[in-house]
């Protein structure tokens, strides 16, 4: 019995060792991320190398440590790795070729670039085989390379003409990518991983991802990728990232914590409001995805789950704030203080889910009341982006809109009728 338990309790030790050391990889892997960004070579591959110690790259990984090996100016790694990529099932051959990141990889040793670029093209050809809409694929993915070809391009460059060239190209760009966007989506729903591959999917959501000015969009998407979860034909980490920009676009709580409060260099300092945020590990588990904990290095920051009495005791605060500015604002408004009442409602708007929807309208209807009687279009904005949150959430009826009176002061704008008829 002591021989049994001894054995118990060293397997017991060896798991936990062993997710110690995949927890210690995944924070390497993390900050390397984070170093790539900041062009601090150096470190992302001394990161790389510490995590590829514990775990063997996958495909992934192992291509961005080729590339910032050649953009360390190393050929010969570059070159290890990427054969490293491409045996572990890299299959994106026009990506490779066009990648501005293996510049130095090129131009240093063009005889092994050129024997790598052909294994990718029969790497590439193989995969195909195994999918159902290999064209699809390939249009996806050509999308998205001129696009990024666009945007490192405005990086390389500090020539001001040059620049806003490169801006309306890039509007441009978007413009095109979201409209067969549409197309595809209206004629395949989200398309499958058997039919265009991890890649294509991964390209397809960064198009949609950054569509945020088409919320409405989005959101059809997001319900497309959602019937395919029990499937296991959806990337779940995509799926993820999309809910929660979503949620956050709509001023609520997000549910897996993948957005981030931006500060500078790539970097961010903390994660925008999480519901539930005592129990979101346990989310990001079942999608396959790392703690919070490792996932807020690769944004240059440390992280620290807080307790259910901590995350109860800040929404109880939040709350008592807004009611605070709430209040605050419709005590200025019954007073003519105008300027009051609208930095009150601004700073309220600004907590997620801090106010109702009920309490939407109510600032709608406040603010349209002012836009009748003071001409600065602020009032008159501001009462269209309550009114404009709800619509997006699905909040708004058209029978309130039409009899509360307060409004007709709006009825000539052009966003009253994009009210009824979005595609106006």
């Amino acid at each position: 019995m002591e021989y049994i338990a001894y054995a118990i309790i060293c397997v017991f030790l060896s798991l936990n060792m062993s997710a110690q050391a995949q927890s210690s990889s995944d924070a390497d892997l993390a900050r390397a991320s984070l170093y790539h960004l900041q062009k601090d070579f150096g470190n992302a591959i001394q990161c790389f190398e510490t995590a590829f110690k514990v775990k063997s790259p996958d495909a992934l990984n192992a291509y961005k440590a080729a590339a910032v090996y050649s953009l360390d100016s190393n050929a010969k790694m570059s070159a290890y790795y990427l054969q490293k990529a491409i045996q572990a099932g890299w299959a994106e051959a026009s990506w490779l070729v066009a990648d501005p990141y293996f510049e130095y990889f090129k131009q240093a040793d063009p005889i092994t670039w050129n024997q790598l670029i052909t294994q990718a093209k029969e790497k590439e050809l193989v995969y195909e085989k195994k999918l159902t809409q290999p064209t699809l694929r390939t249009k996806i993915n050509l999308m998205v390379l001129s696009d990024q070809q666009l945007r490192y391009k405005k990086i390389q460059t500090k020539d001001k003409e040059e620049l806003q060239d490169i801006d309306l190209a890039i509007a441009e760009a978007d413009k095109k990518n979201l409209a067969e966007a549409k197309n595809i989506l209206a004629t395949y729903g989200w398309p499958k991983l058997s039919e265009i591959g991890k890649d294509g999917q991964n390209n397809l959501w960064l198009i949609v991802q950054h569509a945020d000015h088409d919320i409405l969009f989005q959101q059809q998407v997001l319900k497309k990728m959602k019937r395919l979860l029990k499937s296991k034909e959806v990337n779940l980490e995509n799926y993820a990232f999309l809910t929660d920009r979503v949620l956050c676009n709509l001023n609520y709580l997000q549910e897996y914590g993948t957005q981030v409060n931006w500060t500078i260099n790539g970097m961010a300092n903390s994660f925008r409001p999480i519901r539930n945020e005592w129990d979101i590990d346990q989310r990001r588990k079942k999608l396959g995805m790392t703690g919070l904990d490792i996932y807020s290095l690769a944004y240059g920051f440390t992280y620290e789950k807080p307790k259910k009495v901590t995350c109860t005791r800040t929404q109880q605060e939040v709350i008592k704030k807004v009611k605070l500015l709430i209040d605050t604002a419709s005590e200025a408004f019954y007073r003519g203080d105008f300027q009051l009442t609208y930095d009150s409602y601004n700073s309220a708007s600004v907590f997620s889910e801090g106010m109702s929807d009920r309490e939407n309208f109510k600032a709608a209807v406040i603010f349209a009341t002012i836009a009748a009687r003071d001409r600065d279009p602020k009032y008159r904005d501001i009462s269209f982006d309550f009114l404009n949150l709800l619509y997006l959430r699905g909040k708004l009826k058209e029978s309130s809109l039409r009899r509360t009176y307060q409004f007709e002061t709006l009825h000539d704008d052009p966003r009253w009728i994009k009210l009824f008829y979005p595609g106006t």
